[in-house]
Formats: C-alpha cells, structure tokens, sequence
C-alpha cells in the first residue's frame, strides 16, 4: 500500500469511523440555538404565535486550512390549532473533503393544563446524504488510483424525537436526534481489506432556559440557558450561556462551552419582524494557537403574526386582561343591586296596593307612591338596555357599544341557531318600543386565520343576527351591518358580535 493510500485510510477511520463501533459529535454544532430554539428540539417548533424562518452560518477554526463550515436554514410555525406546530430544517457541514448534508420535517403536539403549564411532543423525520471526495486533496502523486476513485457518497434516513415542559417563562427540553442510528456503508475502496461505514451515534440532548423580566416592566430581561450534549464514546458537553435583553429588541449575551471555548453574541430585532446576530467563539483550550475561533452569522424573519415576546404586545394584553376583570366584577355588583332594586319594587307594588285599599282620599300619597314606582321602572328597563348588555350607568347615549353575555360563537362558526337567545329577544322589544332607535350589528372573531378571513366571518355573523331580528319584526331601517374582523382579548370572548347605538 502506498503512503497516500496509507494516510487516507487512516483518515477516513478517524473522520467517518471504521466499523459499527465508531463515535462522534454528528449533530451540527451552532451558538445560537438560545434563540432558535427549534434547532436542537422538534418539540419546540412552531411554539410562538407567528412563524419564523432562520439562516445560520458558521465557520469555525480560521487558522486550519478547511476548517468545518455549517449552513443551516430552520422554518416553522404553529397551525390554526395553537397546540400543534410544524416545521423544516436543512443543514449542510463540511471539512475538507467531508460533506454532509442533512434534512427533517418536524411536527409537534402540545397538551395545554392551564394558562401557564403545557407539555409538548415533536417528531421529526429526515434524510442524511454523506459525501467523501478525496479529488479535494493535493497529494505528492495524483495518479494515485485511491484518490482517482474516492468520490463516493450515502444516503440514510433517521428520525429525531423531543419534549418540552413549559411553567410560565421556564422551559426544560430533551431530545434524542438520530434516535434510529443507522449506518451508512461505503464500498471498500483498492487495497483497503474492509468496507468503511459511517454511524449514525444518538445524541441525547437536554436544554433549559428561563426568562426573567428584571424589573417586572418588560423593558430588562436576563434569559439564562443551559444545554447538555451526551454521546456515547466521547466526553459529557455543556454549554452555560446568560443573555441580557433590552424590550427584546437588543441583546447581548455570554456563553461558555466546557472544554473549547467562551463565546459571545450580540444582536437585534429590526422593524419587529427581521433578526439579525453574530457570535464569536474565543478557544481557550490547549488548540488555541491553531484554531483562532469561530465566527456565526444569523438571519431571520418572523411572519404570520405578532411576537407574543414584545412587551408593549404583552402590555395590552394584561390592559386588556384588567378591563375585562374590572368589567366582570362590575356585572356581579350590577347583578346584586338589580335584584335589591327588584325586591323593593316588589315590596313597594304591595305597600302601594295596601295603601290604596286603606287610605281613602289620600290622592297625594298615592301619586307620590306611583311616582316612586315608576322611578324604579325606568330604573329597570335602564339596567335591560344599558346594564344586562355591558353597560353600568343605567343610560344610553349615542355612540355607546354593547356587548351581548351570551352571543358567542363557536370557531369558524356564524350559526345563529348556536347561540343563546334571549338576549336578542330583549333587543328585539328595546327596538319595537322605539322606533327611532337604530343601531350598529358589529361581528368579531378571534385573532386565528387571516384578516381578510376573519373580516368576512365577522360580516356573517353580523349577517345571521341581523336576519333573526328581521325575521321577529325589527325593519331593516333601524339594522346597520358591520364585519370588524379580528378583535382584542381571550379567544372565546371574540368570536362575538356587538352593537352600537347611532341615533335615538
């Protein structure tokens, strides 16, 4: 065997490994992984409420001549139904004359216990194309037929798996990638005695990070992450990495990795919807002098929707939270003092009819005993136009907006036939009575699917409620249609329609 063949073959056996027995650190190996989180998890794709598309680049070891280099580009986002996610990830690693290519298709499953607990299953299953092609060396005799003939390649499939466990801002991960951990044999190439075969080891990865909002005004976070890499044969790796984040527009962020190196990051979330990160690694083992660290690049675009991490977004929504909360307890205030105030309408009908059987010409008493009643009778059709319907005044005036209790809507949904009624039936005699009311039908639904989606299907259930008045006499002069779309606030509470006096 010549000195070339003798060295490839030692370098085959120590890059792809000879025999089923052979270990690395196959998965590709990248810093920001903290904020696409996606990377190393599938149960973590399409986790945020908009979709979110990354491309990283790394080139690692600037002082050795082709250093490993690594592309990947990760998509993913969540589907109508928030609990299920899917997502895409392409990744590309070469060294030399090393080159492997990889690809997955993700999808991800939660189980939501409450507003802040859920527990999260993903799968991803893909292809893995390994290619050696030994035509990139520069060997003292290029007639050489091992290095005339080395261009081989293979390609696998295998699958990764994951779950994630989330308690308000603290997340805790594992996942196994190349759970199914084939081997991909190559032909033995001349003179080598054995085929040479390239294994696919499992990883088995565990993540944590935690958000912390400082100061409790969404303006300073600290984002603290710990990640574990174990593959059998080799050393136990850990990565402790702390981000600080201001409104989570800018970062900056530390990271050290047992046994290589300190990294550090910085970047920005631009017009809220482009990203854009860099990273430095700084080797600090016994290599340093040859490797010279390693830089990575990263570029996104968030789509479909608003980042559930913006504070102003989170800021209205807790305002949103309080009105609604403010609101609730306003109804059951109103509840109780309508029944009071019914109970003494009640109590004063009997002392009226009591005392227009016992006094006798006690014409001013009984007209000021009327007087009250009637006082409390406007009281009450005050509390069934104003109050039952959103309102706590017990007026109306124009431009004011109520809201139905009870006509909701299911998802996708404008039935009027699923909805309770008797409210509408109540509006139906509020109009009758008063012939020069008219109104504003106002549909709504929640913040799934589409503007232009959602602007019709709030026209339609404005439609269907329209119809039913129609249908128990209201004349259409007094009904204005309208569809507003997506509107603010819990799921279940949007999918509604309102109404809105314009003139009286």
């Amino acid at each position: 065997m010549s000195n070339n063949m003798k060295r490839i073959a030692s370098l085959i056996a120590i890059v792809v490994g000879v025999g089923p027995t052979a270990m690395a650190q196959q998965v590709p190996l990248t810093s920001y992984y903290f904020y696409n989180k996606f990377l190393y998890n599938p149960a973590l794709a399409g986790v945020e409420n908009y979709g979110q598309a990354y491309l990283i680049i790394r080139n690692q070891w600037g002082g050795i001549p082709d250093a490993p280099k690594t592309q990947a580009f990760t998509m993913d986002g969540p589907m109508r139904k928030k609990n299920i996610g899917i997502g895409v990830g392409l990744f590309n690693d070469q060294a030399g004359s090393f080159n492997i290519t990889s690809g997955q298709v993700a999808y991800r499953y939660s189980i939501n216990f409450n507003a802040d607990q859920s527990l999260a299953f993903g799968m991803g299953l893909g292809f893995l194309n390994n290619r050696i092609d030994f035509n990139k060396l520069k060997a003292q005799d290029m007639s050489d037929p091992v290095i005339m003939n080395a261009y081989q390649q293979k390609t696998g499939f295998d699958a990764n798996i994951g779950v994630n466990y989330k308690w308000k801002e603290l997340n805790v991960g594992f996942s196994v990638p190349q759970v199914i951990a084939n081997d991909l044999s190559f032909q033995s190439l001349q003179q080598l005695d054995k085929n040479v075969s390239y294994g696919l080891i499992r990883h088995f990865i565990i993540n944590t990070n935690y958000s912390w909002d400082i100061k409790k005004d969404g303006v300073w976070f600290l984002e603290p992450t710990v990640l574990v890499r174990a593959t059998p044969g080799t050393p136990l790796q850990y990565d402790v990495n702390a981000v600080i984040n201001w409104k989570k527009k800018l970062w900056l962020g530390a990271m050290y990795r047992s046994a290589y190196a300190a990294t550090f990051s910085v970047g920005m979330r631009l017009a809220d919807q482009f990203v854009l990160g860099y990273s430095y690694d700084l080797v600090v083992n016994t290599y340093k002098t040859y490797m010279n660290g390693a830089h990575e690049v990263l570029l996104g675009y968030q789509f479909g929707g608003k980042s559930s991490d913006d504070p102003e977004i989170k800021k209205k929504f807790k305002e949103i939270d309080d009105k609604v909360k403010k609101n609730t307890d306003d109804i059951d205030s109103l509840g109780k003092e309508t029944k009071k105030n019914r109970d003494d309408i009640d109590k004063n009908t009997e002392d009226i009819e009591k005392n227009t059987e016992d006094i006798d010409g006690s014409n001013d008493e009984i007209e000021q005993m009327k007087g009250r009643m009637q006082k409390f009778e406007d009281f009450m059709k005050s509390i069934q136009e104003g109050g039952k319907l959103g309102k706590g005044t017990g007026t109306t005036k124009v431009g004011d907006v109520y809201s139905f209790a009870n006509v909701y809507f299911e998802t996708n949904k404008w039935d009027i036939q699923g909805v309770n009624l008797d409210e509408l039936n109540t509006l139906v005699t509020v109009l009758k009575e008063n012939p020069s009311l008219k109104i504003e039908v106002a549909g709504h639904a929640d913040e799934r699917g589409t503007d232009s989606y959602n602007k019709w299907l709030s026209t339609k259930r404005s439609n269907a409620v329209v119809d039913y008045l129609k249908k128990q006499g209201v004349p259409a002069s007094q009904l204005a249609i309208m569809g507003y779309g997506e509107a603010p606030g819990p799921l279940d509470e949007n999918r509604r329609v309102e109404f809105k006096i314009l003139s009286k």
